[in-house]
């Protein structure tokens, strides 16, 4: 381990220590309620630095929980019984079947052929294909992956330079940055949405079914998400109006890959039947898990899935289970102990005497200012979250009409290549400098908190979600 990760984790056990064992009783603030606020602290630190493996951060967030008595141990273990992150294993599953039936790749050549060789519409295509891919594929990190080689064999074929094409920097950035916009819409479409859910589920027992969330989010998300595909095409104008030879290649790729098969075929009912129960979710009133579950099952099903369950555990990124379960557990603890209510009314209080709707613009562009300590969406909703709910239940607000918006606006992560598994993934391919992702993130994440606050006034008070 190198010397600034262990450096690292001295600040966090320091800052733990100075926390619940040398601060003066504080009023208003139980020992529980220390010991969770010193392991929020603890895990803050750890998470913005990455000290440790996320896995092993989890280990060590659940056995704090439970030594320090912020909860009880059955407590410190609570967050793995949380529905919402069972659906994030399920999420990862589908994809993994998904892509290996070759019906991803396919759905994306298709729409991106569908652009005709120009190389505007080219941008439009592959909106268009992370548009689609954010109902089917229940993870931005495996979208992005999937939409990699189309994008860098399309450079290739029209001999791109590494680095220098407008084209390939605008593919990526639509990719990783209006495809998270994307995923801000769909319950099932970014990790940090369950936990938000089962964050608010916990706090509220008020449980957020999959077409209620689209309904609060899915406008606004797409219609996010499209006009930064406008911007992006205004900041990396095409160095050349016709693909010419990259539509070649995209035609190639779709002519190899033949008739639909079986096993495609049978992947895509599989996942139009899902979609179709988690959009009508309110109608027939099947928990979207279970419903997750019945494609998994039916995806894995011995001698007809697409996959045997030895191949789909390994898709399963299990250090983000683990992570993400503590964080759920760290949640309810800030929650039950009082540490929450008490941070949300230390930190919080400037604002307490604002408009509701004021109050909510105000926490949209904290927390995307805020995306400068957290590697992800999903450890941003996990910390704040529960600050949020108790902030809202302290000045008499709906915890749940809180939660949702703010939980929805924690996806906000465009600036760094940590900030978020997307970024990371399009610096990779060398075509983007960490000046150029900083710059363009920091107009998306400009845009990105603007228009959310533009819809608290507009479209969430016309459909009565903020009053």
């Amino acid at each position: 381990m190198s010397r600034q990760k262990w450096l690292a984790l001295a600040i966090a056990f320091a800052a733990l220590a100075a926390i619940v064992w040398f601060t003066p009783a504080v009023a208003g603030l139980k020992a529980s309620g220390k010991a969770a606020l010193g392991v929020a602290v603890f895990a803050i630190v750890i998470w913005a630095t990455q000290a440790v493996d996320d896995a092993l951060s989890g280990l060590m967030i659940v056995f704090l929980l439970a030594s320090l008595n912020a909860t009880s141990l059955g407590g410190a273990f609570s967050g793995y019984a949380n529905t919402a992150l069972w659906l994030i294993v399920i999420g990862f599953i589908m994809a993994a079947c998904m892509e290996k039936s070759g019906l991803s790749k396919r759905i994306a050549l298709i729409l991106v052929n569908a652009a005709g060789g120009s190389a505007g519409k080219v941008y439009w295509a592959v909106a268009a294909v992370m548009a689609v891919m954010s109902f089917l594929v229940p993870s931005i990190t495996a979208r992005t992956l999937l939409m990699l080689p189309i994008i860098l064999g399309i450079g290739q074929a029209f001999d791109a330079k590494q680095g220098q094409s407008n084209i390939v920097k605008a593919l990526l950035f639509i990719v990783a940055m209006s495809g998270t916009m994307m995923s801000i819409g769909i319950l099932t479409a970014h990790v940090g949405n369950p936990i938000t859910a089962g964050l608010i589920e916990s706090a509220t027992k008020k449980a957020i079914s999959w077409s209620e969330w689209f309904r609060v989010g899915g406008p606004p998300a797409f219609t996010l998400a499209f006009i930064s595909v406008y911007v992006l095409r205004l900041m990396w104008k095409p160095e050349i109006e016709s693909l010419g030879q990259g539509q070649d290649y995209v035609r190639r790729e779709l002519a190899a890959l033949g008739p639909l098969s079986k096993q495609e075929l049978y992947t895509l009912v599989v996942f139009l039947v899902t979609l179709v129960l988690w959009a009508t979710d309110s109608l027939h009133k099947v928990n979207v898990v279970i419903v997750g579950l019945l494609a998994v099952l039916l995806l894995l099903w011995p001698g007809r899935g697409v996959m045997n369950w030895k191949e789909a555990q390994q898709k399963v990124p299990w250090n983000v289970f683990i992570v993400y379960g503590a964080g759920l557990s760290m949640g309810t603890a800030l929650v039950s102990s009082g540490a929450a209510k008490w941070l949300a009314g230390t930190m919080l209080s400037p604002i307490a005497n604002m408009p509701h709707a004021m109050q909510i613009i105000v926490l949209i562009w904290i927390v995307t200012a805020l995306q400068v300590f957290f590697t992800g969406g999903g450890p941003k909703t996990t910390a704040l979250t529960p600050v949020v709910i108790a902030h809202a239940v302290a000045i008499g607000a709906d915890p749940l009409v809180f939660a949702l918006i703010l939980g929805m606006n924690m996806q906000h992560q465009y600036l760094l290549p940590v900030s978020n598994m997307p970024n990371a993934v399009a610096m990779g391919t060398g075509h983007i400098t960490a000046g150029e992702l900083f710059r363009t993130g920091l107009v998306m994440s400009i845009l990105g908190a603007a228009f959310m606050s533009a819809m608290v006034v507009t479209y969430w008070k016309w459909i009565g979600i903020v009053q």
